[in-house]
């Protein structure tokens, strides 16, 4: 086992890419994608679990900036973080919500069947606030389910790195993370681990959902900012073969049949092992899944993944429309749902959502400094 050195701490520390992160962006809307494909679900229900590891990745991104630039600088700007927030997250998702209801408009069943649900629904999903008053099992077919979890992660980051810039002692973040994690997991245990709440009061709803996964990568953040922290993280984390050893812990634990006595505590090892799995990515770039996540092609899937996230439900549609006999080989029909997504995501991407990142720059921390391992849902 190799100790750590105070190189290997200013090494972490002095990195602007986590190359690795891409990789398990790309396993993530894979994952996802997979899941909400009706034909595909049944080979493989746990898909959905990708929606946590981007919380985790999310969690630690985020808040590695934020104390990045506090160290550096003494200070946080947060109009300048949610000015690069609003850049990177609103273009995109506010495309998306006009894409859907001319979708709804545009096809006869979804007219039929889709256009009021969407209607009313429309003011939860352009305020981000889905996750609390749109309930995906209610009458009329919800459009744009996914909406839920950038939701979740919007209303974290309107407060969290206001914690982070007011705080004067590095524990009190992680005692406000740890609080809300007891308390969230405490919920959950009572109610049942629900992502949506139906018949509980607002501030109940509130509560369960603020994501675990989100705290577990701000608390992973912290956990490795810290040199004394970070060398006793480098021991379980830091060996070459730490990030093979939890991202396969990861993914036995998220195969583990489901028993719903048990599932609130599951998600929690899930999340846990998830945590885990993006520390030993991060903390050394040169593990011995870099092969794997960092290649040309898994990288570029995890840079668009965000775009993909909120358009691989135009590729499911267009690939039942124009590909409807690849649904005899589950394996092609997700090839071409994926191919679709893609297509879709780039074209958002380059002739779109490219100008407003250029727009973001000029309000980085810390120009040609920050991570360039976006932060996304």
């Amino acid at each position: 086992m190799t100790l750590p050195t105070n190189s290997e701490n200013d090494r972490y520390r002095s990195t602007k890419y986590f190359p690795s992160l891409d990789g398990l962006r790309a396993l993530s809307i894979l994952a996802v994608i997979w899941y909400h494909v009706p034909e595909l679900r049944p080979l493989w229900a746990t898909g959905f679990l990708g929606v946590h590891l981007f919380f985790v990745i999310s969690g630690f991104l985020i808040t590695t900036l934020l104390l990045r630039e506090k160290a550096a600088s003494g200070r946080i700007s947060l109009k300048n973080f949610y000015i690069r927030r609003t850049l990177r997250i609103f273009p995109a998702y506010y495309l998306t919500l006009g894409l859907f209801l001319l979708l709804c408009l545009a096809v006869p069943d979804l007219h039929a069947n889709g256009l009021a649900t969407y209607l009313h629904n429309l003011p939860s999903f352009a305020t981000y606030t889905s996750n609390w008053f749109v309930y995906p099992w209610g009458p009329g077919r919800v459009v744009f389910v996914a909406a839920w979890s950038l939701a979740t992660e919007e209303q974290f980051y309107l407060f969290w790195p206001g914690i982070i810039a007011l705080s004067r002692r590095w524990y009190i973040p992680i005692a406000v993370m740890l609080l809300l994690i007891a308390v969230n997991e405490l919920i959950k245990i009572k109610l049942g681990y629900l992502f949506f709440l139906s018949g509980q009061s607002l501030p109940i709803t509130i509560l369960n959902s603020v994501s675990t996964a989100i705290c577990l990568g701000c608390l992973l953040a912290f956990t490795l900012d810290r040199p004394k922290s970070f060398n006793l993280a480098w021991k379980v984390l830091g060996q070459k073969w730490s990030a093979p050893l939890f991202m396969l812990l990861m993914l036995l634990v998220s195969v583990i049949p489901n028993n719903d006595e048990l599932h609130v505590l599951r998600m929690f090892y899930i999340c846990i092992a998830m945590t885990l799995a993006v520390g030993a990515s991060s903390i050394r770039t040169d593990n011995l899944l870099r092969p794997l996540l960092a290649n040309r092609a898994v990288r570029y899937i995890g840079s668009i993944s965000y775009g993909m996230y909120l358009f691989h439900a135009f590729g499911i549609n267009f690939t039942d429309r124009y590909f409807g006999f690849t649904k005899q080989w589950p394996l092609l029909q997700f090839v071409a749902v994926v191919g679709s997504t893609i297509a879709i995501a780039s074209i958002s991407y380059f002739f779109y959502e490219r100008y407003f990142l250029r727009l973001k720059e000029r309000f980085s921390a810390r120009r040609n400094s920050e991570s360039k391992s976006k932060i996304e849902p």
